[in-house]
């Protein structure tokens, strides 16, 4: 483990992580819509306040995010497979953190819009980032 793939791994856990952020919030969006539910990043939060809808919904993203990442059949047998599942452990392991620290954000009680809340949504995802950056080229 090279300190340079740790950085790139971090920098590119960070990316990904307010990727997934951002495509939670705007999935979470829409369904408000349709039913009203609050804005959740974290599956753990939604299923300890029993929002069902929004924990599915949640689940159901990352197991497509997750699912995105793995290598097709041909990238494995023409050997690319030692690109692609670097990637998806590092992916794994941001939104793994991502659903434990993302509960900082859903926990803080003030508005959605508020300058505290939009801090914390940025440093939840810079910690989330860098922490399943690690942990990937940690494991690879």
């Amino acid at each position: 483990m090279s300190t340079r793939e740790v950085r790139y791994n971090a920098v590119a856990g960070v990316g990904y992580s307010f990727f997934v952020s951002v495509v939670t919030l705007i999935l979470e969006a829409i369904a408000n819509i349709f039913y009203p539910t609050p804005l959740v990043v974290s599956p753990i939060w939604a299923l300890i306040r029993g929002c069902w809808l929004s924990f599915v919904l949640i689940l159901a993203l990352y197991g497509l995010l997750i699912l995105f990442t793995r290598p097709y059949r041909s990238e494995e047998v023409m050997s690319y497979n030692i690109y692609f599942r670097p990637a998806q452990k590092t992916v794994i392991y941001v939104i793994i953190a991502l659903a434990i620290l993302g509960i900082l954000f859903d926990a803080y009680p003030g508005p959605i819009w508020s300058r505290t809340r939009i801090g914390v949504f940025i440093a939840v995802n810079i910690l989330a980032g860098a922490i399943g950056g690690y942990l990937g080229a940690r494991f690879s």
